[in-house]
């Protein structure tokens, strides 16, 4: 179908009135004379409304007659109609052949470089750097070897662990990704005390060098020393520093609290749709028809659409299109039960993202409070871990 309405269009169709009383008689002299007539539409009693060819419109002159019909024309559709116009506008179309060449053009040139992804690295010196191995705006797209340019960053910036460089029409996004810094290890030959590296209650003290200075039951917070590393002696002078070192299994808490409105209020669609088009070149946006949103209320949808010319060489503009989907707002209980499935799962979630994978999970507490139409609830997950963590003894010789 898609390819028999291109094919008319290519060769040229006109669309046709027909007026008079014998409109079927009309209709069966132009099918045994071959001329084709599609998209039939019968106004009324004597008149009807058709598509056909330029060739078949020529030969309609002796038809209507023997029909005893009227044929006046209404529209002339396709591109011989189209490349007659042009023709008496040719500065029209080299103006507008010009305006595509210059968009061509505009289009192979970078506009803006955006770095994503860094956060202890300042994005500054990254734009300046990339600038100076040439990724900057006003470079040429089709000179850039974006996999070398990757390389080079990885190479300059000791912090990067992965680096993707993606350009999308006139810009070029640069994504990197951090390393994550392992922890400071000390020498072994190095004094260090073994400290607390959160709060908890002390279950298992197993010093392994040096003298543990806590025991079952006590409470410790974070940095309260657990294993010594200056060990003394009643029979010694002088204390001995020591590498410190062990395990220290504490009962830690892990408390999460959520709350979630029994009432859901909900925006329910009325049918009524209002369209509303922009374009988009560069920066700079232009609307299409009205700005004002006709609705109160409403939800909206957006889809883009860019122009390719060919493979990858992209116009840098862009069109827009928002739809806008009038709404009325209801109100949806929620079931207890469920609320309190929801909330749970995503407490859970977010705690078992903070409990180490070596932590022993030995109890759970949930208690819901409802308070009017919402619910709150406290979720605390009790675990035996180990907190030990070595700090290094400053010394007088240090």
């Amino acid at each position: 179908m898609l390819i028999l309405r291109l094919w008319n269009y290519l060769r040229g169709y006109v669309i046709i009135r027909v007026e008079g009383l014998y409109l079927e008689k009309f209709i069966n002299h132009c099918i045994e004379k071959g001329i084709y007539l599609w998209d039939i539409k019968r106004v009324n009693y004597t008149t009807l409304e058709a598509c056909i060819g330029i060739k078949g419109f020529k030969d309609l002159r002796r038809i209507s007659r023997k029909a005893g019909c009227r044929v006046y024309l209404s529209k002339k559709n396709g591109y011989p109609f189209w490349a007659h116009k042009i023709k008496k506008r040719k500065m029209l179309l080299i103006g507008a052949f010009f305006s595509i060449l210059l968009l061509i053009i505009a289009s192979s040139f970078i506009y803006d470089v955006e770095v994503i992804g860094n956060q202890q690295l300042a994005e500054e010196p990254v734009i300046n750097y990339l600038r100076e191995i040439g990724l900057k705006p006003g470079a040429n797209r089709y000179r850039i070897d974006l996999r070398q340019l990757e390389n080079e960053l990885m190479i300059e910036f000791n912090e990067l662990a992965w680096v993707g460089i993606e350009i999308k029409g006139i810009y070029a996004k640069v994504e990197v990704v951090e390393k994550v810094a392992p922890p400071t290890k000390i020498d072994k030959n190095t004094p260090a005390d073994v400290v607390a590296s959160k709060q908890g209650v002390i279950e298992q003290v197993i010093a392994k060098n040096g003298d543990a200075v806590v025991q079952k039951g006590d409470i410790v917070s974070e940095g309260d020393l657990l294993i010594t590393g200056i060990v003394s002696r009643e029979q010694m002078k002088n204390p001995l520093y020591v590498h410190a070192y062990g395990e220290v299994f504490a009962k830690t808490y892990y408390e999460s609290n959520k709350s979630i409105s029994l009432v859901e209020i909900k925006k329910q669609r009325t049918g009524e749709v209002y369209n509303r088009r922009r374009i988009k070149l560069g920066k700079l946006e232009l609307a299409i028809g009205g700005n004002e949103i006709p609705y109160s209320d409403y939800e909206v949808e957006k889809s883009n659409k860019t122009i390719t010319l060919w493979r990858n060489i992209k116009l840098p503009v862009e069109i827009i299109l928002d739809t806008y989907y009038e709404a009325v707002e209801i109100e949806e209980k929620i079931e207890l039960q469920q609320a309190k499935e929801i909330i749970h799962q995503e407490a859970i979630g977010e705690l078992m993202e903070e409990i180490p994978l070596e932590g022993e999970i030995v109890d759970t507490k949930i208690t819901f409070i409802e308070e009017g139409s919402t619910l709150k609830g406290t979720f605390i997950i009790e675990v035996i871990e180990d907190i030990a963590k070595q700090k290094q003894i400053i010394t007088g010789e240090d």
